[in-house]
């Protein structure tokens, strides 16, 4: 669709300036329109002043900023200007915005589709939601049937995304003990501890351990393209263990 005024096509003249106002006002209503918030989860977004009159919903232009009033508590809903509360999804536009995933005092932008909600519209919101970024990598020792020994067991890599370690969790194929260092190198073989003189992942007469958050370690940072090695430093009994990292993409 064109826009509204076409300056070559006028015709020879005085034309009145009002045109500039109509071509502006749909220049801005393009992009996206900084809006202040209110509400926790039923949110009503009004725009900020000289900015585009709204009139209604139209879809994927204009977006609409804002920065959350509160944190949601619940499903989330969307009223721009007055024009009528819908749905909020996150950005894979299938799941509605629920509770945790709008952070107060974070910026977000809400552009609306009338697909959504089986035709009803709805707004696509650019958060991936509480938890969505959380992520683990297990990793196998396996001593082929017999008991696991001590020293390098393997790594993985290279490490497509940053991210912190927030706890580790081991589980093994029957009770007994072992202890784990965990080493990183970037774009290298690992060598290096970042455990350090913290406490090492820890296996004692138990089959399983619960994610634990790592205490006193020297890093808990993985950077892209980082290796992460494992070092078995003491062992009985256990033949099989998953050690399992889990951290938050950053």
């Amino acid at each position: 669709m064109a826009l509204p005024v076409n300056f070559a096509g006028l015709s020879a003249g005085n034309q009145p300036l009002s045109l500039i106002d109509t071509q502006s006002a749909a220049l801005g209503a393009l992009g996206v329109i900084p809006c202040a918030a209110a509400g926790t989860n039923a949110i009503a977004l009004t725009p900020n002043t000289n900015t585009p009159s709204i009139l209604s919903y139209t879809d994927l232009a204009p977006s609409f900023s804002f920065a959350a009033a509160a944190t949601s508590t619940g499903a989330v809903t969307i009223n721009v200007a007055g024009l009528g509360a819908r749905n909020a999804y996150k950005w894979n536009g299938q799941v509605v915005v629920g509770n945790g995933d709008l952070v107060s005092g974070s910026v977000y932008k809400a552009t609306f589709l009338t697909a959504l909600n089986a035709g009803s519209g709805g707004f696509v919101v650019d958060t991936i939601g509480v938890g969505n970024n959380l992520l683990s990598t297990p990793f196998i020792i396996d001593g082929g049937g017999v008991a696991i020994t001590t020293g390098v067991k393997g790594f993985l890599g290279p490490i497509e995304f940053g991210f912190g370690i927030t706890q580790w969790a081991i589980a093994a194929d029957q009770s007994g003990s072992i202890t784990i260092d965990v080493l990183r190198a970037n774009n290298a073989i690992p060598v290096a501890s970042i455990v350090g003189a913290g406490t090492k992942p820890v296996l004692s007469a138990a089959q399983f351990v619960p994610p634990t958050a790592p205490a006193a370690w020297t890093s808990t940072t993985i950077n892209f393209n980082d290796w992460i090695g494992f070092q078995v430093t003491s062992v009985a009994t256990v033949t099989r263990v998953t050690i399992s990292l889990i951290g938050a993409k950053v």
